[in-house]
């Protein structure tokens, strides 16, 4: 097949950096209730300072290394950078005329902020005494003149600079720097006697208020202060020494990041230039297009902690669960999954039933082993406990645990600390490769003989993140599944072992070749005339080579409809696809993050739930399990679910090579109906069937 030039793929930064404009859209859509957009205004901002910590931080170093394009798809590193800082400086544009607009609208409604300025004097008690109490014990600001060296900036936190009166200060240019306590609470909500009214400020105007206070040898009235933020390159160095274990190895690796480069810098825009360029001096910080003028409010991610002021009306509803039908209380969890298999869908279903699973193979006296990968888990996790309690039980419980999970690294060696204590054997990933399959495999002593009851599924054993990210888990007994879940467990224990797999799809080693074989299954089909159809769910479709396998299927006449929420490097709009490939993303309420891969396979169609994204990473570098679902009535389940995507959607945009991220159905006359109510209702209905 001749190589496809990058005329044919979308940038995937640029496509990234539709996906989170998309995210940024929600706060635009009226249909939103008014604090829930504001919320997406912190997401946007969340995921902006990941994407600069990981990505541009990649790319600088690409550039480091070479001028030429490291990218399978031709794209150079530089020509990239200079495209993601036009497009970040108009989404920002974009973001402050929002955010402004969303808190005038929210002070309409009664709920109104205040500053350092019009703070009132009844508020200021109250005020003095949350600066007394919370913020002034734990700030020692930092005095900076002349050769004095910055302290380091602690990474993506907000930081403050107060400007000290040059006529009161020993040093001539000398400023403080602050940062604020851990955990603190950024809106404080005002006392008042009105029922419909309510004043809130931010912390950082009650430090403004009261900031001389912070150095009375000063004797100074006013200090002016000014928010700063720097996001620094948080990609991990680790080194090679077969000496050291992996914990030592990712422990040194961790301090390292605190003192990465740094890939953007935000501040005050009011900031006086002569103290911005001290800093910059002293940051030692030359290029000028990652340094960001922006309002008085840094680190904007924590709206997503903005407060709802307890009126319900502002925000989204909280989702009642709904109660699956095979696991109703006081059912038997392993007599309901040997019946017939499970898929559970969330946030509409409970996770509850994965924390039951394990806690009742916990206690059970028939369980004899539990084997889990854990690559995200929540702090004060309810999994970890379960294993732990396991363990105390006299289980035999095997816990591979990925160190490497990005940004949860500590938590991660300190969850393996804690159940390798309670006597758990903790397998730390595999070398050279990530495991992020998520999986549970569960032996049971039943007569004489062993079942294993297995989990496979899309998303994390993570209670928090399960609420708001749509997934899904099977549960099975299936005696093919179980026992090759268990040769990927075997795998962990001994990687020299390598196993044939009929089932279950597995990467490095079969993902590529069984999901072309596929493909191109489609493709001959469709070249005799015969209808071929594909539709795959997921996250990220990046892959080079599985997207040029999708626009020959394409070319060939293949229907090909695609869901993916996140970054689409292929270009449904080109000439030679014929019309043939379709591509929506859907970003609402919850996260979308279930991958389902379906093919029409002649009239008899197939389909698999993954953990994998179509990318090189997923493919060719990490553990992924992708599982086949056998039984008709979760066929048709995912099929319908499928048909709800990929309907007339108000939450759905249209992704084509321009990037215009148009809605499906336009915003304006819409009704609020959208593809997760309509799921809702769905699974709400099969529940009472």
């Amino acid at each position: 097949m001749a190589k496809k030039m990058k005329s044919e793929f979308i940038n995937r930064e640029i496509s990234w950096l539709s996906f989170n404009e998309r995210v940024l859209q929600e706060s635009f859509d009226a249909t939103v209730p008014l604090v829930s957009r504001i919320r997406f205004l912190g997401i946007y901002e969340n995921n902006l300072d990941e994407f600069y910590r990981v990505r541009v931080a990649t790319l600088r170093r690409a550039i480091g290394i070479s001028k030429k394009p490291i990218d399978p798809m031709d794209f150079n590193p530089d020509e990239t950078l200079k495209e993601i800082q036009h497009v970040v400086a108009r989404q920002h544009e974009r973001f402050e005329k929002t955010y402004g607009q969303l808190i005038a609208e929210l002070g309409k409604k009664g709920f109104k902020q205040i500053n350092e300025k019009t703070a009132k004097k009844e508020h200021l008690k109250f005020l003095r005494d949350h600066f007394t109490r919370t913020l002034k014990p734990w700030i020692v600001p930092v005095i900076v003149h002349g050769k004095t060296p910055l302290p380091q900036f602690s990474d993506n936190k907000l930081m403050f600079v107060a400007e000290l009166d040059p006529t009161k200060t020993i040093h001539q240019h000398a400023f403080a720097i602050i940062e604020l306590p851990e955990k603190t609470n950024r809106f404080i909500l005002l006392p008042s006697s009105h029922a419909t009214q309510q004043e809130y400020i931010f912390c950082d105007d009650i430090l403004r208020l009261f900031a001389h206070e912070l150095f009375p040898s000063y004797h100074l009235k006013k200090v002016n202060v000014f928010a700063i933020k720097t996001v620094r390159d948080a990609e991990l160095d680790i080194d090679d020494d077969v000496s050291k274990s992996i914990v030592e190895k990712m422990s040194r690796s961790l301090n390292q990041r605190k003192r990465g480069q740094y890939v953007r810098i935000m501040y005050d825009r009011s900031m006086p230039l002569a103290l911005l360029e001290q800093i910059l001096k002293k940051l030692k910080s030359k290029d000028t297009e990652y340094i960001t003028a922006g309002g008085r409010y840094q680190q904007l991610r924590d709206l997503m902690q903005f407060p709802d002021f307890n009126k319900p009306e502002l925000r989204f509803t909280p989702l009642k669960t709904v109660v699956h039908p095979s696991l109703k209380d006081g059912q038997d969890i392993f007599s309901q999954i040997k019946k017939k298999d499970i898929l559970l869908h969330y946030p509409y279903h409970s996770f509850d039933n994965i924390l039951d699973l394990l806690r009742e193979s916990a206690i059970d006296p028939e369980v004899r082993t539990i084997r889990i990968t854990l690559y995200r888990v929540a702090r004060n996790s309810s999994i970890i406990s379960a294993l732990i309690n396991a363990a105390r039980n006299g289980k035999r419980v095997l816990a591979v645990v990925e160190l490497q999970a990005r940004f949860d690294e500590e938590n991660n060696i300190s969850v393996s600390k804690a159940l390798q204590e309670a006597g758990v054997r903790v397998i730390p990933g595999v070398p050279g490769l990530k495991v992020h399959c998520k999986l549970i495999q569960i032996s049971r002593k039943e007569g004489v003989k062993t079942v294993r009851y297995v989990h496979i599924g899309t998303g994390n054993f993570h209670e928090g993140t399960a609420s708001v990210y749509s997934d899904l888990s099977l549960l099975t007994a299936n005696v093919e599944i179980g026992n090759e879940v268990r040769r990927i467990f075997e795998f962990f224990e001994n990687n020299f072992q390598r196993s044939t797999f009929r089932h279950i799809v597995l990467s490095p080693f079969s993902t590529r070749r069984k999901f072309s074989d596929l493909i191109s299954h489609e493709i001959s089909l469709a070249e005799k005339g015969k209808p071929a159809w594909i539709t795959i769910k997921m996250n990220n479709l990046v892959d080079a080579s599985m997207i040029n396998k999708l626009y020959e299927a394409a070319e060939a006449g293949v229907k090909v409809n695609l869901i993916i929420r996140g970054i689409c490097s292929l270009i449904p709009d080109l000439k030679k696809n014929k019309g043939n490939i379709r591509v929506v993303s859907i970003v609402g309420r919850f996260l979308e993050h279930s991958r389902i891969i379906s093919f029409g396979n002649g009239g008899n169609p197939v389909y698999y739930i993954s953990s994998a994204d179509w990318m090189v990473r997923n493919i060719d570098h990490r553990i992924e399990v992708t599982a086949p679902i056998y039984d008709p009535e979760l066929k048709k389940d995912l099929q319908n679910f499928l048909d709800i995507q990929l309907s007339n959607s108000a939450k759905a945009r249209i992704v084509e090579k321009s990037l215009k991220n148009e809605y499906l159905v336009p915003p304006r006359g819409r009704v609020q109906s959208d593809t997760q109510n309509e799921t809702y209702k769905y699974i709400l209905a099969a529940s009472r069937t």
